[in-house]
C-alpha cells in the first residue's frame, strides 16, 4: 500500500515543480527571432508567368539534385529552375539551355511530363525542343508550405497573394 502512496506523492510534487512560475512574466522566455536571411517574395500574378524555357544556358552557380532520363540530364539551379543538359555524347555534354522555375528543388518526369514544385504550387508541364518552348499543362496552388529560410524551419507572415521564391543573405 505504501508503494502507490509514495509514487502518487513523487508525481505529485514533479507535476507541480513544473508549474512554478506560471502566471509571472518572468516564466515566459519567447525566443528571439533571428535570422541572417530576408524572403524574396513575388506577388502570385507574376509568379505564375514566371516558368519558362531559356534556349541560353547558365553557369552552374548552386546546384542541387540531379536527374537524368535517357539522353538528358536536369540539375537543379535551387529556387531558380533546372539546367537541361543533352548527354547523348557522354563524352561531350550539352548544356542545352534553362529551364526557369522559381523555387524549386526537385523534379519528376513520367512519359513526356515534367512535375516540378514551383515554390508553394506543383506544376506539370511540357518541353518543346523544336521550338524552345515550354508548356505548363496543370498548376496546384498552395500545395507545399512556404520555403524555408537556409537557417532551417521558420515562419515568416506573408500576405495571402504573396509566394515567398528565395531567401537572401542581409549580413
Amino acid at each position: 500500500m505504501k508503494k502507490p502512496v509514495l509514487f502518487i506523492t513523487i508525481l505529485s510534487l514533479l507535476i507541480f515543480q513544473a508549474c512554478i512560475g506560471w502566471g509571472s512574466d518572468d516564466a515566459i522566455i519567447e525566443p528571439e527571432p533571428f535570422s541572417n536571411y530576408e524572403p524574396v517574395v513575388m506577388q502570385r500574378s507574376a509568379f505564375e508567368t514566371t516558368t519558362i524555357f531559356e534556349s541560353i544556358p547558365r553557369t552552374i552557380e548552386n546546384s542541387g539534385k540531379i536527374y537524368v532520363k535517357d539522353d538528358l540530364i536536369f540539375i537543379n539551379e535551387i529556387n531558380k529552375g533546372f539546367h537541361f543538359i543533352n548527354n547523348a555524347n557522354p563524352s561531350n555534354p550539352v548544356n542545352v539551355g534553362f529551364v526557369q522555375v522559381l523555387g524549386s528543388s526537385d523534379l519528376s518526369i513520367k512519359g513526356n511530363v515534367f512535375y516540378a514544385n514551383n515554390a508553394t504550387d506543383l506544376i506539370a508541364f511540357t518541353i518543346d525542343e523544336n521550338n524552345q518552348s515550354l508548356t505548363i499543362t496543370k498548376r496546384l496552388e498552395n500545395v507545399f508550405p512556404q520555403i524555408w529560410t537556409p537557417n532551417g524551419p521558420g515562419f515568416y507572415s506573408v500576405a495571402p497573394n504573396e509566394i515567398i521564391i528565395d531567401w537572401e543573405l542581409i549580413n
